[in-house]
């Protein structure tokens, strides 16, 4: 397959460029022993009107050494050097793919969230001591449900409330409550964590939950729930209502340095969603309109965008084709990585030789991307279980493997969802392939 790189000019001299010009050291994840027996189930703690109170373990603040659940090993089947850092049976999730997962600039203390005292609690972990320290003691935490600014402020949700920890003075405080009737979505915030953003959406009985992921996906769509993105001033406490509609908003990503842009998706599947990509602009104070970013057609679908650390929106993007072949007319799939500025303008986009992977992130500078699939080619039938590194050349994305998760991708919080570390050196990620969700660390220049 020939591949070429296009892009576009500066957006000061051409806008809305036609897409269609784009498209012409674990050893065990295989080998070390796993977990002998299956971690106890855990239930919520009782509910208590203040999220400071102390929950089993002692709440807030508390502090316990997990040396022994640091493994380091080298995957078997790439190389690399991976560390476990959770084991004891418990479920510890990182944050969400969009989100930082470390505090300060290198891969020394990272955030997650665990049931370890009974309920779900975010923790900050010490890596070279093994400290792991209690930030919440809330009643209705849940992973993904949380983000991380530069500055070590974790916003997180307890069940309608919206809160901010200090992870260093463990200083914490409500920011704001969504009206009742409404759920929140996963929180977003600057870089700087001067503002947190979010979508709350109408709640609304379903008939169609069997206990799979994503089962009552398209019923939840048709229902065209009400939804509200906010935007909150975590310094003046200032709440402010950018958008709102009769469609099931999630996804919402602030911009990392100009808060004024929001973007969000409509959420349903790429079968039922026509357009997935909105952006609005606070700034906008007379009619205030959410504008289609990157205005889909028949055939096409995007998933898992993201906000690049240079302000640029990452996502990847797929094309149904037609071709005749011995048969007739056949449908067939092309698959992308694919960038843009928040004004619309395409920069570029690759394509993959094989399937694409399920989340991605870009490192600093955007000139590595990392997924929590790794497919080598065509006929590749093993790499859904692996995590991958992606470069761009050519029009094309080469993939290579880092390390093997192994995860069976059953819920939200089994997904690998990988992201870098500030100095890029390390990958984080889940896996539930020990039986219980675990976050693990492999190093990206080991490979």
């Amino acid at each position: 397959m020939l591949c070429h790189t296009v892009y576009t000019p500066d957006p000061r001299t051409r806008k809305g460029l036609d897409r269609r010009l784009f498209l012409g050291r674990i050893a065990a994840f295989g080998g070390a022993a796993a977990l002998t027996a299956s971690g106890p189930r855990y239930s919520r703690a009782a509910e208590s009107p203040a999220a400071s109170l102390p929950v089993r373990n002692g709440g807030r603040g508390a502090t316990q050494n997990i040396r022994g659940e640091i493994k380091e090993y080298k995957d078997p089947k790439t190389g690399a050097r991976v560390r476990r850092l959770t084991g004891n049976g418990s479920n510890n999730v990182h944050p969400y793919f969009t989100s930082r997962a470390f505090v300060g600039d290198n891969a020394d203390r990272t955030i997650f969230v665990s049931n370890r005292s009974g309920a779900y609690q975010w923790h900050l972990l010490e890596i070279p001591a093994a400290k792991l320290v209690q930030l919440t003691g809330g009643e209705k935490l849940s992973p993904n449900m949380a983000c991380l600014a530069r500055n070590g402020r974790l916003f997180y949700f307890d069940g309608p409330a919206l809160r901010v920890v200090n992870v260093d003075t463990l200083e914490d405080r409500e920011l704001y409550r969504v009206p009742t009737g409404f759920r929140p979505a996963l929180p977003t915030c600057t870089s700087d964590g001067r503002y947190v953003a979010f979508a709350y959406c109408e709640e609304t009985a379903l008939s169609t939950e069997t206990g799979r992921i994503y089962s009552t996906m398209h019923e939840r769509y048709y229902q065209h729930p009400r939804s509200v993105v906010m935007r909150i001033d975590a310094d003046k406490g200032d709440a402010v209502a950018a958008w709102g509609e009769t469609a099931w908003i999630s996804h919402v990503l602030i911009h990392p340095t100009q808060p004024n842009l929001i973007l969000f998706c409509h959420e349903g599947g790429s079968t039922c969603v026509a357009q997935r990509m909105w952006i609005v602009d606070l700034n906008d104070t007379q009619m205030r309109k959410a504008s289609p970013l990157y205005p889909q057609k028949p055939g096409e679908s995007c998933v898992h965008e993201y906000w690049t650390q240079q302000g640029e929106v990452g996502f990847q993007y797929s094309l149904d084709r037609e071709r005749k072949g011995e048969k007739g007319v056949e449908t067939f799939r092309e698959e992308y990585n694919a960038f843009i500025r928040p004004d619309g303008t395409w920069i570029r986009q690759y394509r993959f030789a094989a399937g694409r992977p399920g989340h991605i992130q870009s490192n600093s500078d955007n000139t590595l991307v990392v997924g929590d699939r790794a497919y080598l080619g065509p006929d590749d039938k093993e790499g859904g279980a692996y995590i991958g590194l992606m470069t761009h050349v050519n029009g094309c994305v080469q993939v290579r493997r880092l390390a093997w998760h192994g995860t069976s991708w059953r819920t939200q919080a089994s997904h690998g969802h990988p992201s870098f570390s500030p100095d890029d050196k390390w990958v984080i990620y889940n896996s539930d392939a020990e039986k219980s969700d675990n976050v693990y660390m492999a190093e990206v220049g080991s490979v």
